[in-house]
């Protein structure tokens, strides 16, 4: 069975119906296809927070763990202290990669 008629059925009430129904169609494709595009370009937060140590964040930042020591004194970028450690969030390193050129 085909979902798609190729031609109108006989009589010009039935093809008033079918031009109806072929508009209807192709202005559902359309709306598919915005949702579609809507849905790839979304962006989702993370279930739940990210924590990354020192040693990551001089890796993905691409300097010294030395100059991150330097940044958390200067409070250049943010932390958390816990049991000593110095923990940063995930999403907040990635927006200082995003704003690179202001470090």
């Amino acid at each position: 069975m085909s979902y798609f008629l190729k031609e109108p059925p006989e009589s010009s009430e039935h093809k008033s119906e079918f031009e109806l129904l072929r508009e209807m169609l192709v202005n559902m494709e359309g709306q598919l296809n915005q949702l579609l595009a809507l849905q790839e370009t979304t962006i989702h937060p993370p279930m739940r927070l990210e924590y990354l140590d020192i040693i990551d964040v001089s890796k993905l930042l691409k300097v010294e763990q030395k100059t991150i020591y330097n940044w958390v004194s200067l409070g250049k970028i943010p932390f958390i202290k816990a049991n000593g450690r110095l923990l940063f969030l995930r999403h907040e390193i990635d927006e200082m990669l995003r704003r690179r050129e202001e470090w």
